[in-house]
């Protein structure tokens, strides 16, 4: 059987999910479709803007304290609490079915999302850098709808279906 949740195969007589915790008796349960990256949609660009807008409002509504924890909890599922909410998670290109783990999502969002384009590169250019990082998206080719972390990581964003 597959989760519906996170689309982990689970053994034929298990109730909960090993991987994510959620019921899977009882009918909750789909058949597995096998992994082809056509079949992963890529998220929009409304999405995405839409889960850093939340990110940010979560962020300064909670101190970043209660963001952050929710991060730790959201982050082996290859989300924010923003891409959480809009429905959407970070997965690699190579592989787009299958969301990042704790690690790389981690290394991401703070490595290299955030220290180096937030922080260093964007200190270094007045901000440019951190503008160009979100908006390359908008004329990226590579058929992914990368911003430059994306690039720099091998992930994009794409729906949860």
């Amino acid at each position: 059987m597959f989760c519906v949740n996170c689309g982990k195969e689970s053994a034929d007589t298990a109730s909960f999910c090993q991987s994510c915790g959620v019921q899977i008796s009882g009918g909750a349960v789909q058949l597995h479709q096998t992994s082809n990256a056509s079949e992963a949609e890529l998220a929009s660009i409304g999405r995405r803007l839409g889960a850093i807008a939340l990110d940010t409002i979560i962020g300064i509504l909670t101190l970043y304290i209660g963001w952050f924890i929710w991060f730790l909890i959201v982050c082996g599922r290859g989300q924010t609490p923003g891409k959480r909410i809009v429905g959407i998670y970070v997965a690699s290109v190579h592989d787009p079915e299958r969301w990042l783990s704790w690690g790389p999502m981690f290394l991401r969002e703070f490595v290299v999302k955030g220290l180096l384009f937030g922080s260093v590169l964007s200190l270094i250019s007045g901000g440019l850098v951190w503008i160009l990082d979100y908006l390359w998206a908008l004329w990226d080719s590579s058929g992914y709808t990368q911003t430059l972390h994306d690039k720099v990581s091998e992930s994009s964003v794409y729906r949860v279906q």
